[in-house]
């Protein structure tokens, strides 16, 4: 990379010290020490063929609606609205026995559900096409396998992908197809409708190069999950606290509350903790930026930006915190464990713990009552930060490329993604499927309230060099937080970081 400009504060440590290994290397080397860090080779777990559909299912709920003309109030003798004409030119008898090879990165409970939904649509589907899935060990695992079968041209014809992976393998393979000619086709895509039924954070994100001419649909969102405050309600009533905290002055207060109680209830155990503990995750500094009203994706569309008054404003709040007590860090801890132990009032988790939470309050034997907020605004509204896979069609025949986009498109339609959503307490990317899942909200309260929260969802940057920039806002992080880092190191920590993010998103494709 670049050097890194030169510091204002000459006590400050470069950031490049405080940046992980492999983020020194050269772009090749980084997406092998990447890979290297977690496995050696990709391995598949299953290949299904088609079977029964679970007990609950019915072709009624499960079947790609057809559309039918609006009745008009005077009826015509003659038809005055044609029937939608494909652009596609590929007729239903040409689909009649295709097989679609699809490859994902979930096993266990999660893989078997999809497999099982994927066995009703081969029962089902009207035109006799047959999906065949493969399994593989978690996303980094199917990542170099695709990038293996893109050597040897034995891509499959669907698979799931983050955005800035579709990015990457659009970028150096061109190996994805533009799902706008399918999302827009009269007879096979979306209608307008059907279009604005999308939440429009996660419909647009992956549109890469959204500002040219050139732009290209690489996937459709099949979920999301999301970056989130767990808040103990109870626990906030106990210091005299009744209402959520809306700003960021209002968790603050909340916060200091929490550590001033733990620091003077006799008990030297719990000395220090009280107010937020402080977790890593790449979406956390995102999540403030957006709070204080800041972008971090450059207005032009070409990269990043750091050095900005809004993040700096983040930044100075939140290690404000941590200078007054009212926030800290208990490495090795488990965030859930001390959320149930009222050592913490909040943390930042995935969607993705609440299984973990729940667990964690039935073995403290604590009946509290908890939930989940989005970062409160600092004059602006708050903000969820989303994040999450979508599915890509690779390039081959027209005919096998509709295929696979008529399987994407029945794993998103509402009923079949409410039974998705619901099983894993994640996001749908639909807002007809909420209709789908009042039920699932009642049984699962933390996770309807994180539904609520949906119309304030902001999605993450979906360049290629994502990959790779997300690391390097978890270094910047680890030195914010550093007990010797000073809040008058800010516009030097982001001053680097910005540079720093350049020579990412130059050298990253």
């Amino acid at each position: 990379m670049r050097p890194i400009l030169r510091r204002r504060m000459g006590t400050m440590k470069p950031i490049n010290a405080y940046l992980t290994a492999f983020l020194k290397l050269t772009p090749g080397l980084i997406v092998i020490a990447m890979l290297a860090s977690c496995h050696s080779s990709p391995t598949a777990l299953t290949t299904i063929t088609p079977g029964s559909p679970p007990a609950d299912s019915s072709a009624a709920e499960t079947a790609r609606p057809t559309r039918t003309p609006v009745a008009t109030a005077t009826p015509s003798p003659t038809p005055t609205i044609a029937p939608p004409v494909s652009t596609l030119e590929v007729q239903a008898e040409q689909l009649s026995g295709l097989t679609v090879t699809f490859w994902h990165p979930w096993g266990g409970e999660q893989g078997s559900q999809l497999e099982g939904m994927l066995a009703e649509f081969n029962r089902t589907n009207q035109w006799g096409i047959t999906v065949q899935t493969t399994a593989y060990n978690g996303l980094s695992w199917m990542e170099e396998a695709v990038e293996a079968a893109m050597s040897s041209g034995t891509l499959p014809d669907l698979l799931i992908a983050y955005d800035y992976q579709a990015s990457h393998w659009d970028a150096t393979n061109s190996a994805l197809v533009d799902l706008e000619q399918y999302a827009a086709d009269p007879s096979w895509g979306f209608s307008a409708d059907e279009q604005a039924d999308f939440f429009p954070a996660f419909w647009g994100q992956d549109v890469v190069n959204q500002l040219s001419e050139a732009s290209k649909r690489l996937g459709l969102p099949l979920h999301r999950s999301a970056l989130v405050l767990y808040y103990n309600q109870s626990y906030a009533q106990a210091l005299g606290f009744n209402t959520l905290p809306d700003t960021t002055y209002e968790l603050r207060v909340r916060a200091c509350a929490a550590a001033e109680a733990n620091a003077s209830d006799g008990q030297t155990s719990n000395d220090g903790t009280g107010g937020w503990l402080i977790t890593p995750h790449p979406s956390l500094l995102v999540s403030w930026i957006y709070a204080f009203g800041g972008e971090i994706t450059r207005p032009d569309g070409h990269g990043y930006q750091f050095d900005t008054p809004e993040a700096g404003q983040a930044l100075d709040y939140i290690k404000g915190l941590q200078d007054s007590g009212c926030a800290f860090q208990a490495v090795g801890a488990d965030p859930a464990t001390e959320f149930a132990a009222r050592r913490t009032l909040f943390f930042a988790g995935s969607l993705a713990d609440l299984p973990a939470v729940e667990a964690a309050f039935a073995a403290a034997g604590n009946r509290d009552d908890w939930t989940v907020l989005p970062f409160p605004g600092s004059g602006s509204a708050p903000v969820l930060v989303t994040y999450g896979p979508a599915l890509s069609i690779t390039r081959s025949t027209t005919e096998r490329e509709l295929a696979a986009w008529l399987v994407a498109e029945w794993l998103v339609y509402p009923p079949n993604q409410a039974k998705w959503v619901a099983e894993n307490q994640l996001l749908p990317v639909r807002q007809s499927t909420l209709g789908y899942l009042d039920g699932a909200r009642q049984e699962n309260p933390q996770w309807g309230a994180a539904l609520e929260l949906l119309p304030l969802a902001r999605s993450e940057p979906g360049y290629a060099s994502w990959s790779v920039m997300r690391w390097a806002l978890n270094d910047a992080l680890a030195e914010l937080f550093d007990p010797t880092f000073t809040s008058g190191q800010i516009p030097d920590l982001l001053e680097a970081l910005e540079q720093t993010a350049l020579d990412i998103h130059t050298q990253v494709r």
